[in-house]
């Protein structure tokens, strides 16, 4: 009965939450904006490096549910990334802590009301390019369930806008599979557990098996046919297993496919054992919950290293030079 009534409490605060433990705050934090977007006043946080002249690559970075923006990026520590490699961060934040990804949970406010939070997202660039250096050719979206959802959203209807999109133990909604039509091609790198007990790696119900169902989930194998296929991705992937810490539980099956036409990429790394985790950071929750949280790779640093290796979007100009 204790067992239940911890579970049944967990989903609506933990789909996707991170931070609850609260890790090391970055060096230097985000600054906080607001937008008003059809009638509703929202948050944002930037984070700009100090002392690159070029026009930045822009991150976006979307918590999970029931967090924030600046839990997100105290978790991620993506802010000290920026520092070193020279791109800009933003931090969007959800109405009520939770994006409108497609799935239409019953009690979750922007899903209901059909927020429509793509605008929210292109409005945000808006603004940032009439005051930063951009570089528009090379925005890049992340996030972790809830946000995981949302970038496999801005990929569907805003390919125009999205370079490419790492989306982080969350799928995608059965009604953006319906329409995955995206204009222009976006490349991808989908990091999933094998056993995330809230994101079925086969699809199917999110959520705990005892708690509040949270929607549904295409499987992570029928998304990465839909990319593949958008993509131009042909042939056999590079398959390398990554098992470098013999204490944590995890290893890491890494799939590289051929680049389609143009360079666009499509990558996969499969947790084996993996939970509802960041990786390379502590759990947030405790492991009974959400399982394992592998430390083979930094998913930061490797969201990174592919969104650098990524070419610029096929429908935006090299720059934005506006200050």
């Amino acid at each position: 009965m204790r067992r239940t009534t911890l579970i049944s409490l967990v989903p609506l605060a933990v789909l996707i939450l991170v931070s609850i433990a609260a890790p090391a705050e970055p060096r230097d934090e985000a600054v906080e904006h607001t937008v008003t977007v059809d009638g509703i006043t929202r948050k944002y946080l930037v984070f700009v490096p100090k002392g690159f002249e070029k026009p930045l690559p822009v991150v976006l970075a979307f918590h999970g549910g029931g967090s924030n923006a600046r839990q997100m990026e105290r978790y991620t520590r993506f802010n000290d990334l920026a520092a070193k490699e020279g791109f800009l961060v933003v931090y969007p934040e959800a109405v009520d802590g939770n994006w409108n990804d497609g799935r239409g949970i019953a009690g979750v406010r922007s899903q209901q009301e059909n927020i429509y939070d793509v605008k929210f997202v292109r409005t945000i660039l808006d603004r940032i390019s009439k005051v930063r250096r951009i570089d528009r050719s090379r925005v890049f979206c992340t996030g972790i369930s809830n946000g995981a959802f949302m970038s496999h959203r801005l990929a569907t209807e805003a390919s125009d806008l999205i370079t490419a999109i790492a989306p982080v133990v969350g799928g995608m909604a059965p009604s953006m599979a319906k329409q995955f039509h995206p204009t222009y091609p976006v490349s991808i790198l989908i990091i999933q557990g094998d056993a995330d007990p809230l994101v079925p790696i086969r699809g199917g119900m999110v959520g705990f098996p005892r708690g509040r169902k949270r929607g549904l989930v295409v499987s992570t194998e029928e998304t990465i046919s839909l990319y593949l296929r958008r993509n131009g991705n042909q042939g056999d992937p590079t398959v390398t297993t990554l098992d470098r810490d013999e204490k944590d539980g995890t290893s890491v099956e890494i799939r590289k496919y051929p680049d389609g036409p143009g360079g666009v990429k499509t990558q996969v790394y499969i947790v084996r054992n993996g939970g509802h985790t960041w990786a390379g950071r502590p759990l947030y929750l405790p492991e009974m919950l959400i399982g394992k949280a592998t430390q083979e790779f930094s998913a930061t640093e490797v969201i990174w290293e592919f969104f650098k290796s990524c070419p610029p979007s096929q429908a935006q100009p090299r720059s934005e030079n506006r200050r």
